[in-house]
């Protein structure tokens, strides 16, 4: 998503969160308007924070439940359909992988939005520090050029023969000096209203956060996406260890993912709060750095808002124009008098150049105090909260979720694989004939108890036959594998392993 740099107005995702019951925990309907300094809203936050926990708890207790169940259950003849039972598995963590993915772009679009928030931060702090620096460079100006080509004309004149405009002369210098002065004053007054605002502690501290906050997120996902790998491996492989592992893992996973969703769902419930109508606390917040009228005319840039630096502004201008109306007569006096025309012009256009540096100072600062520039940078801001990384933290609140109920769904489905599902073969079965295997007690009097295998759709079939033999005639001396082939079509492999216990 591209950093939007349009007029900020409240997303309909805001405003949908911005319309979640806010109640206390004494379930009593509290104010919905974004304002940390009220606990009974911060509570309000904590109720939706703990809506996820205690969903958790719920599934926690339902597991406790259904394993308790499952250690007491006998084991029956009647088995479930496997390949059902895998197939199912592998669609639904196919999907958790999706989820997670989900949770993946989310996280990049917070740090997004954070980096973004970071930046506005930074041009805000670079406005400010233009104005001080112009500041500077109208000061530098005063003493270094333009007091110092006044002095010189001064000099000069005291040197000349005129007496009778010398105290015109010093009039006209004295009060270019003077309005010069006057018009650093003007500005001094405006530095002293913005220097307070410092913030770059704060912007520190959000890259900080953000990077950690960032790799914390990515190792959880990880971690999700590989414990995802190995259910699938063990789906394959029919691994009984594996579905074991995953139901221990799987459980701690699940716990962690509802406790991501709980915590998300609270930031984002406040930030779709705070998005809906962010004027109201960022002029309380930034109040405290500065004089409420500034705050709310760089908030807002209303046109109906005057600037509250105006009268400093065109005080200032109106001393620049008298200075320089005095400085001008001032050398209209010095060139009709003064002889060395050399070192006047040296001393006049010192004076005047200090004195154009001056202008151009002013001008850049009057552009830098408007609105526009403090209040576009407080526009990205919200942009990058609010359309950005609130955006990002909606997509991880719901791949936390979607994990969190497709894991619980996993975990069940795994307990009953690792109880149903019956490894590969180890040799004495060829897999590509027999794939479930059901045994058969044949027991007789007398006689050894065999135990022989049977492919599961002839077991019937199979086992009539051995009934009627034994009814009619005792069994032979025989071996195992005379026995398969007299009772059973299927010709057994050649390292066909015959296991027989005496009775």
């Amino acid at each position: 998503m591209s950093r939007p740099t349009t007029e900020y107005e409240a997303p309909w995702w805001a405003a949908a969160l911005h319309s979640f019951p806010h109640l206390d925990l004494t379930f009593q309907k509290v104010n919905s308007s974004f304002n940390l300094n009220d606990s009974k809203y911060k509570e309000s936050l904590m109720f939706w924070a703990a809506a996820p926990v205690i969903w958790l708890l719920v599934t926690l207790v339902v597991f406790l439940v259904y394993f308790c169940y499952r250690c007491c259950q006998h084991d029956t003849d009647k088995r479930l359909n496997v390949a059902c039972l895998k197939w199912t598995m592998a669609v639904l963590t196919l999907a958790c992988c999706g989820a997670v993915g989900v949770g993946f772009y989310g996280n990049e679009e917070t740090s997004k939005g954070i980096m973004y928030l970071s930046e506005a931060g930074n041009d805000a702090m670079g406005t400010i520090a233009q104005m001080k620096a112009k500041a500077n460079q109208m000061q530098e100006a005063f003493n270094s050029s333009f007091t110092h080509g006044v002095v010189g004309l001064k000099r000069v004149y005291r040197l000349s023969t005129d007496l009778e405009h010398q105290p015109m002369f010093a009039e006209f210098t004295d009060r270019a000096l003077k309005y010069a002065h006057e018009i650093f004053d003007s500005i001094t007054q405006i530095i002293q209203k913005v220097r307070p605002v410092e913030f770059s502690s704060l912007l520190r501290d959000l890259k900080d956060y953000n990077f950690y906050r960032n790799i914390g997120v990515l190792i959880v996902l990880i971690w999700l996406m590989i414990l995802c790998l190995i259910l699938l491996a063990g789906i394959g492989s029919s691994s009984k260890c594996t579905f074991l592992l995953f139901c221990a893992f799987g459980i701690f996973s699940l716990v962690l993912c509802w406790m991501a969703t709980g915590l998300h769902l609270g930031i984002s419930v406040g930030f779709g709060d705070f998005c809906v109508e962010p004027h109201p606390f960022c002029e309380e917040l930034a109040s405290a750095q500065m004089e409420p009228e500034y705050v709310q005319y760089y908030v807002r840039c209303d046109h109906r808002i005057l600037n509250p630096f105006r009268n400093m502004i065109n005080s200032a201008f109106d001393k620049f124009h008298q200075s320089n109306k005095s400085l001008n007569d001032a050398l209209s006096i010095a060139n009709k008098h003064i002889m060395n025309k050399t070192e006047l012009n040296h001393s006049a256009s010192l004076a005047t150049k200090g004195l154009d540096e001056m202008s151009i100072a002013l001008m850049s600062l009057t552009s830098l105090v408007d609105c526009t520039n403090l209040h576009k940078d407080y526009n990205d801001a919200l942009q990058s909260i609010c359309y950005v990384a609130l955006p990002g933290m909606l997509c991880l609140i719901l791949s936390a979720a979607m994990t969190g109920l497709f894991f619980s769904v996993l975990v069940v489905l795994a307990s009953k694989a690792w109880r149903s599902v019956v490894p590969k073969s180890n040799g004495c079965e060829n897999p590509a004939i027999v794939e479930d295997i059901d045994l058969i007690l044949v027991p007789s009097e007398g006689t050894a108890r065999t135990r022989y295998s049977f492919p599961r759709g002839r077991q019937a079939a199979a086992l009539e036959r051995v009934h009627s033999h034994q009814r009619s005639t005792p069994p032979p001396a025989y071996n195992s594998n005379e026995f398969y082939r007299q009772y059973s079509d299927v010709n057994p492999p050649d390292d066909y392993c015959g296991r027989e216990t005496n009775a």
